[in-house]
């Protein structure tokens, strides 16, 4: 599961990197999105099973949620 996580980030950071050349300018969307691939990208199911499961996706929706209002407060206002 964190594969497949790390691989929608990849994408995630790929096209917040597009994103941010055409407006010239990068910012806290692209800290965070290669915070959190790296993160996925370096955790193990052992790591994610002991912390539980339940507060890894809990995190990971945080994540998310946070990189959301981030792009939409870097390039939508």
């Amino acid at each position: 599961m964190p594969r497949s996580l790390a691989s929608c980030y990849e994408n995630l950071v790929v096209h917040l990197d597009h994103i941010a050349r055409a407006y010239g300018r990068q910012g806290t969307a692209q800290r965070q999105a290669r915070a959190v691939r790296a993160r996925l990208e370096n955790s193990c199911m052992e790591e994610i099973f002991q912390q539980g499961l339940h507060e890894f996706i809990s995190q990971f929706i945080d994540d998310n949620n946070r990189l959301g209002v981030a792009i939409s407060e870097q390039y939508l206002m």
